[in-house]
């Protein structure tokens, strides 16, 4: 068995772990030990999630975890390109994570469709940070900026009102102008304001975006 390979990122306030073959997976920590205490814990949590949603796990893989690249975030928040990142994509590939992403896009719905009534809870009873409809707003206009990275004409897209909608169209946007580029570009590495950026790299940020953001909204709950 293979084992996991863990892309390390460290910025100036806390580390971050990418699982390489399980996009959508990662861990944070205050430091490069504590994200690879958790990481056992984090993967064995989203391969339940995989199996959950009928997902496909990644074959030949685990358990145990090794650190594949490690590279630090600039002090102005320009997250690391790795070396991995600008490792080829097949379409298929490329399909598997549009699926994850897809999955865990319904999970933030219908987490926030349970929390529709948030409104009427005391201040006492509500979860500290944001609220629901924040959360899934947030989610839509960073699947709108990760776009960005490779079709920047996409930044000034307009959203809707309602998060539901303006997360339905963000995920809409941010799949075809992926399949898009790739079709075209390939590979290709480019700079956007300041930071590199890949296909590959925009797919790991995206999807690990999505899941950490459906779990925050599961703790808001309480589930």
């Amino acid at each position: 068995m293979r084992p996991w390979r863990l892309l390390l990122e460290e910025w100036p306030k806390e580390w971050i772990g990418f699982v390489s073959e399980l996009p959508g997976c990662s861990v944070k920590g205050r430091n490069r030990d504590e994200v690879l205490a958790r990481a056992p814990e984090a993967i064995a949590m989203h391969l339940a999630w995989l199996d959950a949603h009928d997902l496909p796990r990644p074959e030949g893989s685990g358990p145990e975890v090794r650190v594949a690249e490690e590279m630090a975030a600039t002090a102005q928040g320009v997250g690391p390109l790795f070396h991995d990142d600008r490792q080829p994509m097949r379409l298929e590939e490329i399909e598997a994570v549009h699926r994850v992403g897809s999955a865990a896009v319904a999970d933030l719905l219908a987490l926030w469709e349970r929390a529709s009534e948030w409104e009427r809870r005391t201040r006492s009873a509500r979860q500290a940070g944001w609220t629901p409809s924040e959360i899934l707003r947030h989610v839509a206009e960073s699947d709108r900026w990760y776009a960005a990275r490779l079709s920047p004409d996409v930044s000034g897209m307009a959203l809707p009102d309602d998060p539901a909608e303006a997360i339905r169209r963000a995920d809409r946007a941010f799949i075809g102008v992926v399949r898009a580029w790739w079709s075209v570009w390939g590979e290709t590495v480019v700079e956007r304001e300041g930071e590199q950026w890949t296909v590959r790299k925009v797919l790991r940020r995206r999807t690990a975006h999505l899941r950490e953001h459906a779990q925050q909204l599961a703790q808001w709950l309480g589930e």
